[in-house]
């Protein structure tokens, strides 16, 4: 065996090896049919557009669609409904925003726009729109370029407050990885009728946030355990694997809540701390991965 095939070898072992034992020897041979001089096969390496097609191919298969073995294709279908979950987290936010807006100009207060903070804010429906119509690269870019903001100000706000804004931020970082690994070229292009009423609902959420300011903490909780209750009883194993690791990534928002409240309203964070556990911790029916397909 050469060095170069033993590299190659070596590349192959990001796919899974359920892909690896009917695929990998066909793979290699392709690779090397060109490959004859003896310098060349003594001292060359993978070549970088060979390298990023196998990290493509490791995602798609990985995180399969179709045409895999059952295990695979649940977790692929986790990753994009966390992904969408978390768009529609942002797009709950994006209630919060407006109506900030409205009430600023209301004021007569006059504030030029902060461009950075307006596509941060609104992305989520940049994003939504996208999936939409099919576009995963440049959805993928939108939600990106979103988080360079917030970066440049965790890398340089070093003391308490750049560490309260990764907690805050950690649920739609992991969203937005999510949407990578998921959403790859062979995954399903969400339905526009059902997306738009789960979008229609985290409105609403944030909506009810807003009337019941008093008790705004729980609100959200309440919503996350409910659907939880709901995809269990109904067996979408996808969906609920994902709702529970939602609510695994919010406990740190929960935290930073509660630190930012006055007294008064600490319990009400407490509540929600508790909710937000149980649909972390609550069980996922074993069902069929076709119950859990995206909306």
């Amino acid at each position: 065996m050469t060095n170069l095939e033993r590299r190659y070898r070596a590349l192959l072992k990001v796919l899974p090896g359920w892909y690896r034992e009917d695929r990998e020897e066909e793979m290699v041979g392709l690779f090397l049919v060109e490959r004859t001089d003896e310098l060349d096969l003594e001292h060359s390496w993978p070549g970088w557009g060979e390298t990023g097609a196998m990290l493509a191919l490791a995602i798609r298969t990985r995180f399969a669609a179709s045409g895999a073995p059952e295990r695979a294709v649940r977790l692929g279908e986790v990753a994009r409904w966390l992904a969408v979950l978390g768009l529609l987290l942002g797009l709950k936010n994006v209630v919060h925003v407006i109506y900030s807006e409205i009430v600023v100009r209301a004021s007569g207060e006059v504030v030029a726009p902060q461009w950075n903070a307006v596509l941060a804010n609104f992305s989520p429906v940049v994003v939504i729109a996208l999936l939409l119509r099919g576009h995963r690269t440049w959805a993928k870019v939108v939600a990106g370029a979103a988080f360079v903001p917030w970066l440049v100000n965790a890398v340089t706000d070093v003391g308490p407050a750049g560490a309260l804004s990764v907690l805050w931020q950690l649920p739609v970082l992991v969203a937005f990885v999510a949407l990578c690994l998921g959403f790859h070229r062979e995954a399903p292009t969400p339905r526009v009728g059902p997306m738009l009423w789960w979008c229609g609902g985290a409105v609403l959420v944030g909506a009810a946030e807003l009337l019941a300011w008093q008790v705004y903490p729980v609100v959200l909780p309440v919503v996350l355990l409910a659907v939880r209750v709901l995809a269990y009883v109904r067996g979408e194993v996808a969906l609920g694997r994902a709702l529970s690791l939602l609510a695994l990534w919010l406990l740190p928002d929960v935290v930073v809540t509660y630190l930012r409240l006055p007294p008064e309203l600490r319990g009400y964070v407490l509540v929600a701390a508790a909710l937000v556990g149980v649909s972390a911790a609550a069980p996922v029916r074993r069902a069929s991965v076709l119950r859990s397909r995206l909306p």
